[in-house]
């Protein structure tokens, strides 16, 4: 608001100057607007040089300062009290949208008080009380009108915001949603030094319902689902959908026994309200408790997931509460400053992601695509947890690279370019710790080329590790079917294509049918319509700035 006044204060002194500069000022006193004009000026720089550090209270007295400044012009001019001031008052009751409702009313009660004194002073000819009454009753409906506009925009902003963060299809709250909600729990739990879990349950099986009854059918079910958990909650519980089929709980007041209870009654009520569907539904959950498992929202939802991972790896329509020894596949005992340093990690990289496109989202999918591609290809069940994790913190190190490169939207220039290609070895700097060292490996290799023409090192082929030419891939097609600030998707089809032209050269051959065979059997994308926007081809995805022109083909 600080800038808003100082940029109407300017308004204000340069109409005074205009006013000086009329004909019909031959009679104005020029030397008391030269002073109102040196004074307003003198205010604007004041508000824009200290407009960070302006406390609240300050700014309706300098708007009533600048009412008195008004006035005044209307006073020095030489005339009878001019019309324009109805236009000068206007211009600064303008800044009461800013303002809070006491605050404005103060302000057009000031500004009524300033002009009777004014009209007292020097008398019109029509009388004093018309005058005024004009010239307040403008006011006063410019007032409410400032008013109404605001509540209406503001009204609309929640709605938008309320929208942004709910799921149409249900009316829960989708997953950005519910991370505030998390936040908000957490921060409460704290506080009062209590616990909290989180659930997340994934539909076992869902591309079955709409293989074999149709979409319409799947979604009616996600519908039910929502019904159902709403019903067997408690009144304090939050729940939300947080993906396709993915739900999400959270329990104040709970611990991992208790939130494991409540996830066993939930799997119960699902399985007994879908027991005589066409396609009978079940769910798997994950459970995670605060303080114990974790102690962020993000490494939360982690163990929550992994948890998931667990139930649905031990054959689904059960409940898994997080337990490190089970998911660390035969480790030993706990490393506790490695796990610390892992969840660390894991929210820097989502961190970047929420910087460079507002959702926490590029990464995660990177991570799953690897998932699929390292299943495809049939690797161990602990090279694919890697691999996966790789993918999650692949941009970690762009960190270190500025906004203005970003999200530049036009072509990069060499300098440009080369700090965005070093957010590769920052990545691999940042992770370099020994319980990750195959990964920081792999992060800074994923842009080398199986054809020598990648960096840093232009290696070819085989010497570049697989877990990296699985990134690479993967990181590509993430890129190309995400809409992002500077540019949209070009379809998951279009996609695919531009990976099977560049494979060979850019993209390793192998990866890249192991990805498309895996999306194929994927239900989210397989029946994924192509996205409606031209494809770029390969020059459009070339000048792409910025992450995507990093890890989307180029010249193949």
């Amino acid at each position: 608001m600080a800038v808003t006044l100082a940029a109407l204060f300017a308004a204000g002194a340069t109409l005074a100057l205009i006013t000086l500069l009329l004909p019909a000022s031959r009679h104005a006193d020029k030397i008391g607007l030269l002073a109102i004009v040196a004074t307003a000026y003198l205010v604007s720089g004041l508000l824009c040089w200290r407009a960070r550090q302006a406390p609240r209270w300050a700014l309706p007295l300098v708007l009533a300062w600048g009412s008195t400044l008004i006035a005044a012009v209307a006073y020095f001019s030489g005339e009878r009290p001019s019309p324009l001031i109805c236009f000068y008052l206007w211009v600064f009751l303008y800044a009461s949208y800013f303002m809070s409702r006491r605050e404005a009313v103060a302000e057009v009660a000031y500004a009524g008080a300033a002009y009777a004194v004014l009209l007292a002073l020097q008398p019109p000819k029509n009388g004093i009380v018309e005058w005024w009454l004009v010239v307040m009753g403008t006011l006063t409906v410019a007032a409410i009108l400032t008013r109404v506009m605001r509540e209406r925009v503001e009204s609309l902003i929640a709605r938008l915001y309320d929208t942004a963060r709910t799921d149409p299809l249900t009316g829960l709250p989708n997953r950005r949603g519910f991370r505030e909600l998390l936040d908000r729990e957490l921060q409460r739990t704290r506080r009062a030094g209590a616990c909290a879990a989180i659930l997340v349950g994934d539909v076992d099986r869902f591309r079955e319902v709409n293989d074999r009854a149709g979409h319409h059918v799947g979604d009616a079910a996600l519908r039910r689902l929502a019904d159902v958990f709403g019903e067997a909650k408690r009144e304090i519980d939050v729940i939300a959908r947080v993906d396709g089929e993915e739900f999400a709980l959270i329990l104040p007041q709970t611990d991992a026994q208790g939130g494991l209870l409540a996830a066993e009654r939930l799997r119960e009520a699902v399985q007994e309200t879908f027991a005589h569907d066409e396609v009978p539904i079940t769910i798997s959950f994950g459970v995670a408790c605060f303080p114990s498992h974790a102690h962020t929202s993000a490494s939360l939802l982690r163990a929550a997931d992994e948890a998931l991972q667990l139930a649905k790896r031990s054959g689904g329509n059960r409940a898994a509460a997080h337990n490190p020894t089970a998911l660390g596949a035969g480790a030993g005992r706990r490393d506790i400053e490695s796990e610390r340093f892992l969840a660390l990690m894991l929210d820097l990289a989502e961190a970047v992601d929420l910087r460079f496109s507002g959702s926490a989202r590029h990464s995660e999918t990177v991570g799953r695509y690897a998932e699929m591609v390292a299943r495809e290809l049939e690797l161990g069940e602990d090279r694919i947890a890697r691999v996966r994790l790789a993918g999650m913190l692949h941009d970690i190190g762009k960190i270190g690279v500025p906004d203005s490169i970003l999200r530049k939207q036009g072509p990069l220039t060499d300098d440009e370019f080369t700090v965005i290609k070093a957010h590769r070895s920052l990545g691999a700097q940042i992770i370099d710790h020994p319980s990750l060292a195959d990964v920081s490996s792999w992060v800074g290799a994923h842009h080398e080329r199986p054809d020598g023409r990648g960096y840093p090192s232009g290696c070819r082929g085989d010497q570049v590790p697989l877990e990296a030419r699985i990134i690479a891939v993967v990181d590509a097609y993430e890129a190309m079917t995400s809409d992002r600030s500077y540019r949209n998707s070009i379809g998951h089809a279009a996609a695919r294509e531009e990976l099977a032209r560049c494979a060979g050269s850019q993209f390793d051959e192998r990866v890249v049918e192991a990805l498309i065979a895996a999306l194929g059997r994927d239900a989210e994308h397989a029946d994924t319509p192509p996205a409606m926007h031209e494809p770029h081809g390969a020059a459009g995805l070339a000048a792409a700035p910025a992450a995507g022109r990093a890890a989307a083909p180029a010249e193949c």
